[in-house]
């Protein structure tokens, strides 16, 4: 696991001195995510600098130093992130073209030949993996930038002046002296509505993020034009899901054999390392079936880590030691002090370098940190809930949806047309968007919602962004867009998908790379390897969600493994109990965050109504809304921005 960062220039260079100069300093603001070794390549003629941070994890040696060139020396490459199946790939590049004199043993170097070999697309579409790379075509001048097919490692790219730069997270890109800070303001609306910036925006609206399944390539001409091509994609969930429906309309739907095949494969191939490689487990489905299958597979004892609370509710420690203990894992877990949970919380805002409100976030880097102590490669269970409809959010709106179609339409509608007419002055009374936002869902529960619909209230934590913002105009809801409607299929099946888009990618799988990264552990999931992807496609929705319980797949697999009574409980969300937190150790930190004089700092959002919100909850005791500390995060982010010297935010015209 690695980080990279680039730029290209039109008309060359120049000053080769300065560019290196430059790009050293982009490159090592990732030093977090490679402390073991760092390099720079300049194409001076073509106008292209790379820089590369290394966390050594296969072929430890100088061999497998980027950035790489191909043996031929067409091509270069820098790649943060593993190619699993890179055995299969180098005897591939050896049976067509005779045995290659292999420098070492490394995955980069296999990729680099594949594309010499294949082409840049042949070759990703031959890799199981996770990445983002880079890779610089020395003939012809093009700069292709890629991301793994569901977009487990991110890369963003955009421009600063007349420069196109890209890179493995956002402050690696501000040193650029023409960086700009512009604040995009529907990405804005949107982290408020979701606590995570959605889709291909970022917080400035002069970067975006590449999605997953996507190639960009920048040639000459769209470079002298200032204007990069739209990514295409070379894997798309869609097809994927559309294929798997089809499949179970003709007949061939998924068998439990089949899947438990593709996982153990997953499994054993993500353990593949010259490190130590250890486990995250919670107790629950997921994580403890990723574990007993990683017991089943080494050759020796398995590392396995979890992190408690002193907040029962939240505390899923002894759920995790229940497994272990059957497991015979060596497991490590740490109940998190009053000392440690003040001392991360202020640090979020850096580790993600853009707002991000996942509550998760704490324990996610604590446990990171417990793991790296021992190991730098540790698995987990991600993916599980949104491929296997594990959320029970899904059982509940498809039930109520057979419910509700039972009810006449003209009761339906009249509930729902009062319910709504009531839901605003109801909350004004009590000073509650909360309790709005649940009176506008009831509403639509009782009309006409669909499943979409339905889904993107239950997740959004603000239904009007707008009142918080100082900017004028009304913002669409990000999950309203039509990429993320899979059309005529089962209410979970549209929900699933909808999540799997978005919310996995871009809150999920973008906490655990930063909070992983930012302590130097890399984290690779198997529920998320794209074969596990596409198989979970082919199981009906009541074949994943029955009688209120999801992920029956899994269960039945972990069922083989682990004593039910163990692991059969209701789903805990591995968040944080901030609600508790913000009346007692935070207090201090939320009270100064969210003073007058902290939120007008900025001009980006509504002093008054973002007062009242927090007045709210901590003076009068009204209840929490989740909005709040979305806010802070925001707060949060923009202070760190200051302290680094970035504090004049303006929105983007």
């Amino acid at each position: 696991m690695c980080g990279i960062v680039g730029l290209l220039v039109p008309d060359g260079l120049g000053d080769e001195s300065s560019a290196r100069g430059l790009i050293a300093r982009m490159r090592d603001r990732l030093v977090h995510r490679g402390p073991d070794d760092a390099g720079t390549w300049l194409d001076g003629a073509g106008g292209l600098a790379f820089g590369f941070r290394r966390l050594s994890i296969i072929d430890l040696s100088p061999a497998g130093h980027q950035p790489m060139l191909s043996a031929d020396g067409r091509y270069a490459i820098m790649m943060n992130g593993e190619v699993y199946n890179f055995g299969e790939i180098r005897a591939e590049i050896d049976a067509a073209r005779g045995p290659h004199p292999w420098r070492g043993h490394c995955d980069t170097e296999v990729l680099v030949e594949a594309i010499a070999l294949w082409g840049v697309e042949a070759a990703i579409r031959r890799v199981n993996g996770m990445f983002a790379l880079a890779i610089w075509d020395r003939r012809d001048r093009v700069l292709s930038l890629a991301r793994d097919r569901i977009g487990k490692k991110p890369l963003y790219y955009g421009w600063a002046g007349h420069s196109f730069v890209f890179g493995s997270e956002l402050k690696a890109l501000w040193p650029h002296p023409q960086f700009d800070f512009r604040v995009s303001g529907e990405a804005l609306a949107g982290f408020l509505q979701l606590g995570y910036v959605p889709g291909e925006q970022t917080i400035f609206a002069s970067i975006a993020k590449l999605p997953g399944g996507r190639l960009l390539q920048m040639d000459q001409q769209a470079l002298a034009r200032r204007q990069a091509p739209a990514p295409r994609a070379y894997w798309d969930l869609r097809e994927v899901a559309l294929a798997g429906l089809e499949a179970q309309a003709a007949g061939h739907p998924a068998a439990e054999e089949e899947l438990e095949e593709v996982v153990q494969d997953a499994v054993a191939r993500r353990m593949t390392a010259d490190v130590p490689v250890g486990a995250f487990l919670s107790g629950g489905i997921d994580s403890s079936l990723v574990t007993a299958m990683m017991v089943a597979t080494s050759s020796g004892p398995v590392h396995s880590f979890a992190i408690g609370f002193d907040v029962g509710e939240w505390n899923e420690a002894p759920h995790a030691l229940a497994v272990a203990q059957h497991l015979r894992t060596n497991h490590v877990e740490s109940y998190l002090s009053r000392a440690e949970i003040l001392a991360v919380v202020p640090e979020l805002a850096g580790i993600c370098d853009e707002p991000f409100a996942d509550d998760s976030m704490i324990p996610t880097t604590l446990l990171c940190r417990l793991a790296r102590r021992s190991v730098t490669v540790a698995l987990s269970g991600d993916g599980g809930d949104e491929l296997f409809a594990g959320y029970q959010r899904y059982a509940a709106v498809d039930s109520w949806l057979d419910r509700r179609a039972a009810l006449p339409a003209p009761f339906r509608s009249l509930a729902s047309g009062l319910v709504n007419h009531l839901a605003r002055p109801a909350a004004g009374r009590w000073s509650s968007p909360r309790l709005e936002r649940r009176l506008h869902l009831l509403g639509n529960l009782l009309e006409a919602g669909d499943a979409e619909q339905l889904n993107e209230m239950l997740v959004s934590q603000s239904l009007d962004p707008g009142t918080l913002l100082t900017a004028p105009g009304a913002f669409d809801h990000p999950l309203a867009a039509k990429a993320y409607r899979l059309g005529r299929s089962a209410p979970v099946d549209r929900m699933t998908f909808m999540d799997t888009a978005t919310y996995l990618v871009d809150d999920i799988l973008a906490k655990v790379d930063r909070a992983s990264m930012s302590t130097s552990l890399e984290v690779r999931c198997p529920l998320l390897d794209y074969r596990v992807i596409e198989l979970s496609w082919r199981f009906p929705a009541a074949a994943k969600c029955r009688n209120g319980k999801g992920k029956r797949p899994l269960r039945a697999l972990l069922y083989r493994r682990v004593p039910r009574a163990i692991v059969d409980r209701p789903k805990m969300g591995f968040g944080a109990p901030v609600e508790v937190w913000l009346r007692q150790e935070l207090r201090g930190w939320a009270e100064a965050l969210m003073s007058h004089e902290a939120l007008a700092e900025h001009g980006l959002l509504d002093v008054c109504a973002c007062r009242r919100l927090w007045e709210n909850f901590a003076h009068h005791g009204r209840g929490y809304d989740r909005v709040i500390w979305n806010l802070l995060m925001f707060q949060a982010w923009h202070a760190s921005m200051k302290a680094m010297g970035r504090g004049q935010m303006a929105l983007a015209a």
